[in-house]
């Protein structure tokens, strides 16, 4: 699929997410492999491509050219108050890094309770609304930010509001998912 679709000949690597902070990595060993309960795949390994699956949580996709490392992070509200992308950037040193804030449920429509709310840093929270609602992407630039990492580059595409060509759960409350496919 990947080939076919994209013109990269790499395997494919998924995992099965479970809003947390579990790390997977990625083999060449099969065409496709799914790893069991992570919410990061990474690899130093060319030819791999890592697929995170998401509805409205935010696909985050880091890749370091000095080091030859990628990693696709499935960051939901659950893994962010967690710190997965910190503690995902912590297990490396980046020399020439990157990011990639994919499409998901942004602060115009992430509602959320007040139990949800005070996990975060109130700069993260918008209380303009009749609920609190929770920025993700502003949280995770700042997280980038404080670990060395300048280009990040950020979809701005709320799968809420794009409903057209994005699932989303919240929108629908069922089950479609969009795939984040990064390979190095």
């Amino acid at each position: 699929f990947i080939r076919e679709r994209f013109g990269i000949d790499a395997s494919l690597n998924t995992c099965v997410q479970v809003h947390g902070v579990g790390v997977g990595t990625a083999s060449t060993e099969k065409l496709w492999q799914e790893c069991d309960s992570c919410d990061v795949l990474w690899t130093d390994r060319r030819g791999v491509a890592l697929g995170i699956k998401v509805a409205d949580c935010l696909p985050v996709a880091v890749v370091d050219r000095g080091n030859n490392i990628a990693t696709n992070i499935h960051s939901g509200w659950r893994g962010a108050a967690q710190n997965i992308v910190g503690k995902t950037l912590d297990r490396h040193r980046w020399v020439d890094a990157e990011a990639w804030l994919g499409p998901s449920i942004r602060v115009c429509c992430f509602e959320v309770g007040e139990e949800v709310a005070e996990r975060f840093d109130p700069r993260f929270v918008d209380r303009s609304y009749p609920q609190p609602h929770v920025d993700l992407p502003a949280f995770t630039t700042d997280v980038l930010l404080k670990r060395g990492i300048e280009r990040i580059h950020d979809s701005q595409l709320c799968t809420r509001c794009d409903g057209s060509i994005f699932h989303s759960y919240r929108r629908d409350g069922s089950g479609g998912r969009n795939l984040a496919i990064l390979a190095i």
